[in-house]
């Protein structure tokens, strides 16, 4: 049994127990008619009542458990549970004595049983059931002579129940009706809610991402970064890496930009299979990248981003024809618990002139870092 059906079965076992509540009072009506001589047969048969009344909740509540109640076009039981409690407040009436009339209203009580489950159509025709029943009993009652009652009188009782069950009948069908237009209702705000989280989802997959290479923007790894490095504990740090491609406005103005996009593209899936999975690396703005690294390094930082510089000299790019080849160069730094991370990233930047300065396709460490 699924979650979702575990859920709607014990939602039913609550209104079964709930329908226990007014068996539980009946059964107390019956012992107190039955102590103030208004129970016109003996305590065997009033016993026999209260257990005939058990055991068929016992069967309904087994087939609750069994889940043999999910077989059925209603797994509620609805029906079935309202035409037993017609017929067990038939069976009592039947030996009532002068309080019968004011037992007759416990039909419509049942009938707001399945206030929430019946159609309109439904309702009348346990409300039919009802006043057959009623009819039944009171015409065994004068043909036998067993009630001390009018046949008037017992017909103003048929009457005044016919009255309440069918307007019952219509207000409880409103009300299913109402409570369905109100599912519907609900369950289009719930897809508008979905589909405007997932479009939400999207503005900010957008928001974050850069468009060309998939990575993220300087925006997302700036907060990202700061996040990181306030949850740093004391001693622990973060290497980053600022990446600048080489001679990355030749490419354009020779071959196109669609060849400089194809090696921008390139480099990212290179530092994409180069980093673990709790990595991060980002476009930074044109040609230049950064890589930040959880609790890192300075070895550990230089041997990643070397990885990454050897993988992507040794890439050939083919664009219209032509093969080329593009190189990087990085500097190299880290931020600790409590350090700036605009002036950290200003140190990387400081090491990466350094390393054009000094021949390009090379990794440079800002020598502060070393301390």
């Amino acid at each position: 049994m699924d979650s979702t059906v575990a859920k709607f079965q014990a939602l039913r076992l609550q209104r079964f127990y709930l329908a226990q509540l007014n068996y539980a009072i009946t059964y107390v009506v019956i012992g107190a008619a039955w102590m103030v001589g208004q129970y016109n047969a003996s305590g065997v048969m009033a016993a026999s009542h209260v257990m005939l009344g058990v055991t068929l909740q016992a069967i309904i509540f087994g087939m609750f458990k069994s889940g043999l109640n999910l077989r059925f076009k209603d797994p509620s039981l609805t029906s079935l549970q309202i035409v037993i409690a017609m017929l067990l407040l038939t069976y009592l009436l039947a030996f009532s004595g002068e309080f019968r009339g004011s037992l007759i209203m416990v039909y419509p009580i049942i009938l707001m049983f399945g206030v929430f489950q019946l159609s309109r159509r439904a309702f009348l025709t346990h409300a039919g059931l009802a006043l057959v029943l009623y009819g039944v009993l009171i015409l065994f009652n004068v043909t036998q002579q067993r009630s001390n009652e009018t046949l008037s009188v017992h017909l103003l009782e048929w009457f005044v129940l016919a009255c309440f069950t069918g307007w019952l009948s219509f207000f409880c069908s409103y009300i299913r009706e109402l409570r369905a237009r109100l599912q519907r209702r609900h369950n289009v705000l719930q897809t508008h809610q979905t589909t405007l989280r997932g479009m939400m989802g999207q503005l900010q997959s957008l928001a974050d991402t850069d468009s060309l290479t998939g990575l993220a923007n300087r925006r997302y790894f700036i907060n990202e970064a700061q996040r990181r490095i306030t949850l740093l504990g004391p001693g622990h740090k973060v290497g980053i890496a600022l990446i600048d491609l080489d001679n990355f406005k030749s490419i354009n103005d020779v071959h196109g930009h669609a060849a400089g996009d194809k090696v921008l593209e390139g480099f990212a899936e290179i530092a994409r299979k180069s980093l673990r999975d709790e990595d991060l690396v980002a476009r930074f703005g044109g040609e230049e990248f950064v890589i930040l690294l959880d609790n890192s390094d300075l070895a550990t930082l230089h041997q990643c981003v070397e990885r990454i510089r050897t993988g992507f000299a040794q890439t050939c790019f083919s664009t219209t024809g032509e093969k080329l080849h593009c190189t990087l160069s990085a500097g190299l730094n880290l931020v600790g618990f409590d350090e700036n991370l605009e002036d950290r990233l200003k140190q990387a930047d400081e090491a990466l002139y350094r390393a054009k300065e000094t021949g390009r396709n090379r990794c440079e460490v800002f020598e502060g870092a070393y301390a």
